[in-house]
């Protein structure tokens, strides 16, 4: 990774340049018709919290966990996202059960944090690398309120 286009706290690419290197990747893969995967992390919080320490951890786990080949950038205060080059929903939503497993072991120190994670894959949840991580955040903030739904009432 250049330096010059990561964070100097979370070792991450800042939101502008993972965005500009997803957008390429993406449409490199749908144009060669290889499979391509976002992964969203986001650490449910309360509102006006500091979540800095959270979002440290959650940097160190993304950096241990990345591929060379894949990227990983601090996309909003509150969400990290990975692009997994060749990667289809399959990988992404066995990465999101690790990195969900890795999380809650990293953050016990912390508080108690919950962890959601939501995927998005190409073609499938749009065709470019903004919607790709668009739908990422959206299924990772909105996790618990689909797991909510499915729950049957006894």
């Amino acid at each position: 990774m250049d330096k010059a286009n990561v964070e100097t706290a979370g070792g991450l690419f800042v939101k502008q340049d993972f965005l500009r290197i997803l957008t390429g990747e993406v449409a490199d893969a749908l144009r060669e018709g290889r499979p391509y995967a976002v992964v969203a992390v986001a650490p449910q919080h309360f509102e006006g919290e500091d979540i800095t320490d959270v979002m440290r951890v959650v940097a160190a786990c993304v950096r241990d966990l990345v591929r060379d080949e894949d990227i990983a950038g601090h996309v909003a205060d509150d969400a990290v996202a990975l692009g997994l080059h060749g990667g289809d929903c399959t990988s992404a939503a066995i990465l999101a059960q690790r990195l969900t497993s890795d999380l809650r072991l990293r953050s016990l120190h912390l508080r108690s944090t919950r962890w959601e994670m939501g995927h998005a894959c190409l073609p499938n949840d749009g065709a470019t690398g903004q919607e790709l991580l668009a739908a990422a955040i959206d299924n990772a903030k909105t996790r618990r309120r689909r797991l909510a739904a499915q729950v049957v009432p006894a």
